[in-house]
């Protein structure tokens, strides 16, 4: 049941992030790009990419840097995959400032994003 419902909300985000790229389209001054990407951050610790290709003429790029621009994470993508996702699991990750790259044809969309250490409560009980 789990695993249905994340599958529903990974489906609604990613046509969610589809209206947004045509509702963007419609406005005449903003520049086309080759593809659209829909970066979001879940509960779990992980981030989901959404990335939509108009034309499958190069392969695509998705690269994870930390703050001292060491490549935590790389993966190609084949360039007949127009439409895909992928989720990385950041809870093994440092705290600190890291920058999520994706490159298609010559053209790079990236986002930056913070990993903070979640403080713990101490309780203290007396018997």
């Amino acid at each position: 049941m789990k695993t249905f419902i994340k599958n529903i909300a990974v489906a609604f985000a990613l046509v969610a992030s589809f209206a947004f790229t045509a509702n963007a389209d419609d406005k005449a001054a903003k520049k086309s790009t080759g593809f659209g990407t829909g970066i979001y951050s879940t509960k779990g610790g992980k981030i989901n990419v959404l990335v939509d290709k108009v034309n499958q003429d190069s392969p695509t790029i998705l690269i994870l840097r930390n703050n001292q621009g060491e490549v935590v994470y790389r993966e190609v993508i084949e360039k007949a995959s127009q439409k895909f996702g992928r989720s990385l699991n950041l809870n093994d990750l440092e705290a600190g400032k890291y920058e999520i790259q994706v490159t298609s044809n010559g053209e790079t969309q990236s986002k930056t994003l913070q990993l903070t250490e979640q403080k713990t409560e101490r309780v203290l009980t007396i018997n």
